[in-house]
């Protein structure tokens, strides 16, 4: 059996967020996405255990970053119904090639007008949903 190269690890310090003009966020501390099936249970005649399928999804996540400037919460603010798209890309040059996923329609669930406290870094944090996603490229 061959042995993983601690170095294919990736580490999400090479982790980046770019918006719908292809201008990264270059303050990100987090982001993620995530699929959540709807299911439906199914009772099978003869079968103990309950089978399911899969009906619908939602697309979620969420994203923070430090705050240097208000331009993509005035944006929010300004437009709530507003539809964004966002691409995160993984490209941690000692692992096997980078990743990245397109997402479509995010519209944020709030805002955060405002937020401070003494003595701490400033960050923004947003939840959001996403209509649609693709996987650019895949390791």
């Amino acid at each position: 059996m061959s042995r993983i190269d601690g170095n294919e690890i990736i580490n999400g310090k090479y982790g980046h967020l770019y918006d719908e003009n292809g201008q990264e966020n270059q303050t990100v501390q987090e982001f993620e996405a995530n699929l959540e099936y709807a299911k439906e249970e199914i009772q099978l005649p003869g079968q103990f255990l309950s089978t399911h399928k899969v009906m619908g999804g939602t697309g979620s996540g969420s994203m923070t970053f430090l705050k240097i400037d208000s331009r993509l919460q005035k944006k929010i603010a300004d437009n709530p119904t507003a539809k964004f798209v966002f691409r995160g890309v993984l490209a941690d040059p000692t692992s096997r090639g980078q990743e990245a996923v397109l997402l479509r329609g995010v519209s944020f669930d709030s805002v955060p007008l405002m937020h401070f406290a003494v003595d701490s870094n400033v960050e923004v944090s947003l939840d959001f949903t996403f209509d649609d996603f693709n996987y650019v490229q895949t390791i």
